[in-house]
């Protein structure tokens, strides 16, 4: 049990420290089982293409590696939000 708590106070600190934060992209492309995602400043990801199809919406939990730069940062969980 308090190895749980631990583990869920960590966590809390590093979403309060925006290291890990949501964000919302759309499915661009799909290429060779591989989907682009962009975000609506720009910014694109990659990742498994798994069931999605261009257009469809992802919900993402994104980690900043603790640098303010964006080009860095990598997905954590993708979850599908719609089209």
């Amino acid at each position: 049990m308090k190895r749980t708590i631990t583990a869920i106070a960590a966590a809390m600190a590093l979403i309060s420290s925006g290291t890990i934060y949501p964000e919302t992209m759309k499915v661009t492309s799909i290429q060779g089982g591989i989907a682009r995602m962009e975000v609506t400043t720009g910014h694109a990801y990659e990742m498994d293409a798994e069931d999605y199809e261009i257009g469809d919406l992802v919900s993402l939990i994104m980690y900043s590696n603790g640098t303010p730069e964006v080009t860095d940062d990598v997905i954590l969980s993708a979850r599908y939000s719609g089209f």
